[in-house]
Order: C-alpha cells, then sequence, then structure tokens
C-alpha cells in the first residue's frame, strides 16, 4: 500500500498541524509499504528556515519522520521547500550519504500490483502551462531563493527578475503569490493534468499514473489515472477540501479526507 499526502505548509499560520500530526500517528504502520510526501510540507517562503526549526511542534514532525514504522519515506521538493534537495546534496558530498532518514528528490516512480505511478509536487504543471517562457530550471532557481524570503511578498531579490523576459511572464509570475484558490488560473492544471499527451512534457511514461499537489484542489478523475492530493491547509470554507491525502492499493487510487478512525 502507498499512501500520499502534500501541501501542510508547516510556519504558515494556517496549517492544519494537529491534524497532520494526527496523520502521522495514524499511518505509523509497518502495512505501508511507501509513504510519499509530494512536497511543501514546509513553508520556507513564508517563514524563516530557522524559525521554523526553532518552533518545537514543528520539528517534531520533522523527528517523527524518522521513526514511522513505514517501510518506505520519500519526500518530493516542493516550490516552498525546494530548499530541502540543495541541503540532501550538500550533506551527500560532505558526507557520502544523506543525513535525512528519507530520501529526497524532485519526482519518484513506484508500481503497485502491476501499475506504474509518478510522482511530482505540480509545479512544473504550472510552469508549463501559464508561465512561458520561464522554464521550469528557472522557476526551481526562483523556487530555491524564496525560500531565504521570509515572506511571499518580499522574498525575491530585483536581480532575480532578469530570468524572466517580458512584463507578461512577470505580471503572472506575482499571481503566484496568491493562495491557490485565489489564482485566476488554477483550474486550467487540473484539465492539463488530465490530458493525453502531458506525459511527454513530464518525462512520464505512457502508462504510468500522474499522482501531484500544489493546487491544494484535491481531485481523482474518472479512470484514475490522474490525482491531486489537496492540502493541509485552512484556506477555504470548504472542509471537505482540506486534510486530504491519495490511497493507492492493489493498483488502484483512491482519494481520502483524513479519518483517524476509517484510515487508511
Amino acid at each position: 500500500m502507498i499512501v500520499v499526502a502534500s501541501d501542510v505548509h508547516l510556519g504558515y499560520d494556517k496549517c492544519n498541524y494537529e491534524a497532520f500530526a494526527s496523520f502521522l500517528n495514524t499511518c505509523n504502520s509497518s502495512s505501508i509499504d511507501h509513504l510519499v510526501l509530494l512536497g511543501d510540507l514546509f513553508d520556507f517562503w513564508r517563514c524563516n528556515n530557522a524559525h521554523i526549526v526553532m518552533a518545537e511542534r514543528y520539528a517534531e514532525i520533522f523527528n517523527r519522520l524518522g521513526d514511522l514504522a513505514i517501510k518506505n519515506v520519500h519526500y518530493i521538493a516542493g516550490n516552498h521547500d525546494y530548499y530541502m534537495l540543495r541541503l540532501n546534496e550538500r550533506y551527500e558530498k560532505e558526507y557520502g550519504a544523506t543525513v535525512f532518514p528519507f530520501t529526497i528528490r524532485p519526482s519518484l516512480r513506484l508500481s503497485d500490483n502491476g501499475s506504474m505511478f509518478y510522482f511530482i509536487h505540480g509545479y512544473e504543471l504550472e510552469v508549463l502551462l501559464n508561465l512561458k517562457p520561464l522554464d521550469i530550471e528557472h522557476y526551481e532557481t526562483l523556487s530555491d531563493h524564496m525560500c531565504f524570503g521570509g515572506d511571499v511578498g518580499g522574498g525575491l531579490a530585483s536581480n532575480l527578475w532578469d530570468i524572466i523576459q517580458d512584463l507578461g511572464s512577470k505580471r503572472r509570475f506575482m499571481d503566484l503569490n496568491k493562495v491557490p484558490h485565489e489564482r485566476k488560473t488554477i483550474d486550467n492544471i487540473e484539465k492539463f493534468a488530465k490530458s493525453k499527451g502531458v506525459y511527454m512534457l513530464l518525462g512520464m511514461k505512457p502508462n504510468e499514473k500522474l499522482v501531484f499537489g500544489h493546487t491544494h484542489k484535491p481531485f481523482i478523475n474518472n479512470d484514475r489515472t490522474v490525482a491531486n492530493t489537496g492540502s493541509w491547509v485552512n484556506e477555504t470554507a470548504n472542509k471537505q477540501a482540506q486534510n486530504t491525502y491519495v490511497k493507492i492499493s492493489n493498483g488502484q487510487m483512491e482519494l481520502k479526507r483524513f479519518d483517524e478512525k476509517k484510515f487508511p
């Protein structure tokens, strides 16, 4: 069984910390083969990195991930915690191995009962669809720098705007400062993810099923080949769209809302 969650945004004042802590306690089982965290577990864009680490309850989440009985824990870097990739690379170079109790990478492939799954955070879809001529690599550079900004409004150094070539794309990038449900183009990402040829732009294989986060809008398509994990933040009045995750069992995906009594 594979359990997938994303977009907790620890450090953000609207994160549902207690619910996610309960989720980790509940899914602490050797019956789960893989726990996949699809990025933005921490919100380094809105909060100073050191402040998040110093906050006891947030540090406890990180420590708990290392103590889980789950067989494999995977961490996919999101745009708000992209710095985790750089930390991981640094420690691997210095010590010859990662110091984190889980793998950290930009994407992941797993199989379950003969079905193949491809996991990404999902910012890649937004860049490809809405931020032309910005490419994914440049956006990742911006995301890395944003992790040192402390807040969304003032996080980007002025020289980073040189990466963005025209005023139109600058305006589109500034739209990313808004929470996902307030962005004008966010619904188009779902349509894009469901399109037949999207795999060619993401490095996927045609037979792989796509699982991503980023938009904070959970869904699963009718064919159960594309799913969004949703988020653990309280940004809208729609409580049913909060604290959601994807369960993969026997090669099939299910979108679930966390309920301690009904998990998994």
